[in-house]
């Protein structure tokens, strides 16, 4: 039997928590659906939603609507509908918390190709967004500006954005984006850090356009 949108969504938002990318009521989890899109909601810890609590809203949702609602989407909704509406390959968006990702977060670093993996985020790096408050339409600008066509990036001082056409896919991305930022934490550590060239990286991603993470329902 296939999952609701609504089931898929907390059973990611779980699996966030079990793998030690989100903790508490931090990040969210969305999946766009036509002409609206689904979200985790505001105030309630992660181990404690219900497909229930799922909120649907339009592309078009603005801060009038959301504050008529009673139950409210993710206060960083903002970004999930400007991603949505820029980004018509994206269906699904996964923002973490994760330890090393929001330590380099931190540090306003982005992460270099130190790692032929870090092609599987659509370019030669992952880059960190300026820093902007939380829940505000000015984050959502930077971090569709510091997105660009890549499928990963960092919010300056807060933690990370990964996007892909799947939820499933996007869970594996917001791993893998986690791996590599744990290992370059462990590379700053020693203080040096080899990186691959431009030209080796522009044959990593065209070999990519027919590899990486993929996953499916099991009924």
């Amino acid at each position: 039997m296939n999952k609701s949108v609504q089931e898929k969504i907390c059973e990611i938002s779980k699996k966030l928590l079990t793998y030690g990318l989100n903790h508490g009521a931090t990040g969210n989890v969305s999946v766009r659906i036509d002409d609206d899109f689904y979200i985790t909601p505001s105030g309630i810890a992660t181990e404690f939603i219900d497909p229930k609590d799922i909120v649907k809203c339009s592309l078009l949702i603005d801060e009038v609507e959301v504050h008529r609602m009673t139950k409210r989407p993710s206060s960083e909704w903002h970004f999930h509908q400007k991603i949505y509406q820029t980004r018509a390959d994206i269906n699904a968006i996964v923002h973490t918390h994760s330890p090393y990702a929001s330590a380099i977060s931190v540090l306003r670093k982005n992460i270099p190709a130190f790692h032929y993996m870090i092609a599987l985020f659509g370019g030669p790096e992952v880059r960190c967004s300026a820093y902007k408050i939380f829940g505000s339409y000015e984050l959502s600008e930077e971090i569709i500006k510091t997105l660009g066509t890549f499928k990963a990036c960092l919010i300056a001082n807060h933690g990370a954005v990964v996007v892909s056409d799947d939820l499933d896919n996007a869970f594996c991305l917001a791993q893998e984006l986690e791996h590599l930022a744990h290992q370059y934490v462990e590379l700053l550590k020693i203080g040096s850090v080899t990186t691959l060239s431009d030209d080796e990286m522009r044959q990593v991603l065209l070999k990519f356009k027919s590899y990486g993470p993929t996953s499916k329902d099991q009924d």
